[in-house]
């Protein structure tokens, strides 16, 4: 009789059990839309990708505030704006690895403009106003005047100006890093690369 050795096509049963204990543990515990969740929950989620961020607010009002609500009293009213959303959105997603930009848009005949959160990576922006349905992630280009276009279209409205911003909750304060104007020649905007200073 043969010593038995492992051979490297059988599949070993103590791998297999523990990986299927693993995928368990995993999806067990990974946030549902209907989970009432804190920021330390999205935090330490290991798996949260912005899709799965996106998906977690479908079930959340909109309630417009002049001030940027506290993490925590947004999550657990579960109702904010789309500047809760969005600085929620870039100050998770940015733990996780992900490079990520706040832009707010101006928009024709308004005093109010809308914030959203693209991701590099997915070339999409978060939408609070998106967040009830399947694709929750809006396509766009990176540059400042794409993203403002597909945010003003899916509002049926026309943009006058875009703006990248910066917010940490710490300090409490937006930060405006860049606009482009929609009147200004393209060509011109200072979210391009050769329009940058020091490139």
């Amino acid at each position: 009789m043969k010593p038995s050795v492992p051979s490297p096509h059988r599949p070993r049963p103590r791998l297999f059990w523990l990986g299927l204990l693993l995928l368990t543990t995993v999806t067990a515990w990974a946030l549902k839309p209907t989970d009432r969740f804190r920021l330390r929950d999205l935090e330490s989620d290991p798996a949260l990708t912005p899709k799965q961020f996106a998906g977690l607010f479908e079930h959340f009002a909109y309630d417009y505030s002049p001030l940027v609500l506290p993490p925590d009293e947004f999550l657990r009213d579960r109702s904010g704006d789309c500047d809760d959303y969005a600085i929620l959105a870039d100050h998770v997603l940015r733990r996780k690895g992900f490079k990520t930009r706040l832009v707010r848009v101006v928009l024709v005949g308004t005093n109010i403009g809308h914030s959203v959160c693209y991701v590099t990576e997915n070339k999409a922006y978060l939408d609070y106003n998106n967040r009830k349905y399947f694709i929750n992630l809006a396509r766009s280009g990176d540059s400042l005047r794409s993203i403002a276009t597909k945010v003003a279209d899916s509002l049926e409205r026309n943009w006058t100006s875009a703006t990248e911003y910066t917010y940490t909750y710490d300090e409490g304060i937006k930060h405006f890093v860049t606009t482009v104007v929609k009147k200004d020649p393209p060509d011109r905007d200072a979210d391009l690369p050769r329009n940058r200073p020091g490139t």
